[in-house]
């Protein structure tokens, strides 16, 4: 992976908690737990879905710098999450975790060396699963539910 790339993640990460706030703030409790539709999400269960999702990536990249080659299980949210399980977690206290979180990863991206960018982890959805390739897919996925969350905002019924 070039420079660029990981300078690009770096980058997005940093940004993707403001983008949050920015779609979220001053926004009553109850529209942050409305859901745009059956059996879609509202701005506060992504927002929780997201801390969660951080500190699943963040344990991934711990084992692939210290474990050889650890097997990575994927996540998907289980009945509970979306059934309503993240709208128990208070929204302040969430995104307070969210930034705590993301300044650690932050920290700990800026720190590695080329050699742990390319430490790698056996994913069974994904070939050349390795940190760089794991942040990558990270940093997708919240690009994914920050324009959900957009079109929640302005009133798009849209995926």
């Amino acid at each position: 992976m070039s420079a660029g790339i990981r300078a690009l993640i770096l980058r997005r990460l940093h940004e993707h908690p403001e983008e949050v706030e920015s779609l979220t703030d001053g926004l009553p409790e109850e529209l942050l737990k409305e859901r745009p539709g059956e059996g879609r999400w509202s701005l506060h269960e992504i927002t929780m879905h997201l801390v969660e999702t951080q500190e699943i990536f963040s344990e991934r990249i711990a084992r692939m710098l210290v474990e050889d080659r650890p097997v990575i299980v994927p996540f998907r949210p289980d009945a509970a999450r979306r059934d309503g399980a993240y709208a128990a977690r208070g929204f302040a206290e969430g995104m307070a975790a969210l930034r705590r979180q993301r300044e650690l990863l932050l920290t700990l991206l800026g720190s590695l060396t080329d050699e742990q960018w390319r430490r790698e982890g056996k994913h069974p959805e994904m070939r050349h699963y390795s940190v760089e390739r794991c942040m990558e897919s990270f940093m997708r996925h919240e690009e994914h539910h920050l324009h959900t969350m957009f079109n929640i905002f302005f009133g798009s019924r849209e995926e």
